[in-house]
Parts: structure tokens; C-alpha cells; sequence
């Protein structure tokens, strides 16, 4: 691999990517223009798991690893392999999932090769009909059960990997009573609404995406000044605090534009394309 010596980084989900999970031409065109002029110096960081982000790396031929899974987890798309993670160790996450089951708190784990679901689950039906052309990386991506109770057991006795665990609430109340039951847990959690239900996305304390953005950058051999990064949402918070060259589209929420070296166009008018190419004279 040549040297790199700055990079760009972009969330997926309303900062390049749309509602129908595409890419425009246009951006694609343009993000794949400057990796031409500046030795494929761009890679994804998004909330996604790399089962459900890796698509986009290759439609873009990206060959730098890819930061996933909120931060969590940084892989190498040639080979599929972690270049680094900050996951759940096996003692850390049987000792949550024994605290939830015992107060009959379903969960699933979704991993970045394989998740963990209750079949009938509604969750599960939206990951399971979403219009998504998953990567097959393993024969085991989809690991279905009939009950939590059968879920549970099997996670404990088989899973290897613990990125995060997902749990869904029905309400406020049933968000809070959650939190309270994890509260002694050295925890990052992130809250999304999903469907008109509550999803808490539960991570190792330290999570966010500016730990995998410094993860690459020590393996690249880069400050953090030569990093440029685009992004929209709250989950994006942790990066735009910590690093200065952040651009946020015209769509992001007002947290992110207050942060941000700028706010450039909507992602729908193909931002982050437009903006890399003012960036490539910096590259060379």
C-alpha cells in the first residue's frame, strides 16, 4: 500500500448514501475521481455493521480499512480482517446479557459478520426484509431463534464476537427502566428511533467513531489534522468534537453544523463529491 498522507472519511446514511440505500452516480463519480488523484485516500466511518456498510466500500472501491459499527470495529475490505476493534470481551458480555435476561430484557447481537435475532421479532423483520444486498461473508450471517430464551443460551455458548447489543423499548419508561438496569455498566449507549419503538444501541465504554477514526489513523501513521471527515447525524458528534477538518451537509442537525469547519450542500445534491474536489490540491 502507498503512503497516505491525508484521508478522507464519510458517514453512509444521509451523507452519501439516500432513503433507497443508493449512492448517485453523480457522488460516486466524483468520491471515485478524487480516490483516482489522491491514491484512494477516502473510506466510509458509519454506524452500520460491516456486513451492511461493506457493499458501499465496494461499489466505491475503497481499499483503505473501513471503520464500522459506530466506531467499534476498523477492517480491512481486501481481506476482511480487523485491523483493530473495541468490542465486548466474552466475560464483559455474558456478564450484560445475564443482567438483561434475568429481567426479561430481549436483545439481539449484531456482530459484523453474523448477528444474533429473535425470528418473529419485528426488528428482525425490517433487518431481514430491508432492501440491502448483504455481502454473504459467512454461510452463518443470519442466526435466527424462535425465543429469546433459545437466543440467549446459544449466544452465551457459541458466539466469539461481541460488537454490540441492540434493545428495543416500547416507550420511554421502558427506555429509562433499561438505562437504570445497566447503570453500574461501564457503557457508551446510543439511542435511535427506529419504527415507533426505541432501539438502544449498547457498546463497550469508550465507543464512538472518533476511536476508530484514531485507530486507522495510527495505522496509516496520520495526526489528526489530516484527517477530513463528513457527516450529518448525533452519532457523528464524537468526531466532530475531536477533530477539526469536519464538514457537515446542509441536512445535518444543528448540533453538527455548530461544530463543523463548514456546512456545504445537502448530501442529496451530491456534497461530499463536490467538496473532496476542492480538497484534492491538499492531497498531492
Amino acid at each position: 500500500m502507498k503512503e497516505i498522507k491525508k484521508l478522507v472519511a464519510s458517514d453512509l446514511d444521509a451523507t452519501i448514501v439516500n432513503r433507497e440505500n443508493q449512492i448517485s452516480d453523480n457522488n460516486k463519480q466524483l468520491i471515485q475521481k478524487f480516490m483516482q488523484e489522491t491514491n484512494n485516500a477516502f473510506t466510509i466511518v458509519t454506524g452500520r455493521n460491516y456486513f451492511i456498510a461493506f457493499q458501499h466500500a465496494r461499489n466505491l472501491n475503497v481499499t483503505l480499512p473501513i471503520i464500522t459499527t459506530n466506531g467499534v470495529s476498523v477492517i480491512d475490505p481486501n481481506t476482511n480482517e480487523y485491523i483493530a476493534k473495541h468490542h465486548f470481551s466474552k466475560v464483559e458480555a455474558h456478564a450484560l446479557m445475564d443482567r438483561l435476561y434475568e429481567n426479561n430484557v430481549l436483545f439481539h447481537l449484531l456482530n459484523d459478520f453474523e448477528v444474533y435475532l429473535v425470528k418473529e421479532h419485528p426488528s428482525s423483520h425490517f433487518l431481514l426484509n430491508k432492501d440491502i444486498d448483504y455481502m454473504e461473508l459467512t454461510d452463518n450471517l443470519f442466526n435466527q431463534y424462535a425465543t429469546f430464551d433459545d437466543l440467549y443460551h446459544d449466544v452465551k455458548e457459541n458466539a466469539q464476537n461481541f460488537c454490540g447489543f441492540y434493545i428495543y423499548c416500547d416507550d420511554h419508561l421502558h427506555k429509562e427502566y433499561v438505562v437504570k438496569l445497566l447503570e453500574d455498566f461501564d457503557l457508551e449507549i446510543l439511542e435511535f428511533g427506529y419504527d415507533n419503538r426505541i432501539t438502544l444501541e449498547v457498546y463497550r465504554k469508550g465507543a464512538g467513531k472518533d476511536w476508530g477514526l484514531n485507530a486507522l489513523a495510527q495505522y496509516l501513521n496520520l495526526n489528526d489534522d489530516d484527517l477530513h471527515l463528513f457527516g450529518d447525524e448525533f452519532n457523528d458528534y464524537p468526531m466532530f468534537k475531536k477533530y477539526n477538518n469536519c464538514y457537515a451537509v446542509g441536512n445535518a442537525i444543528e448540533g453538527i453544523k455548530k461544530l463543523a469547519k463548514e456546512v456545504i450542500l445537502p448530501f442529496d445534491q451530491d456534497a461530499v463529491g463536490l467538496k473532496i474536489q476542492e480538497l484534492v490540491a491538499d492531497f498531492k
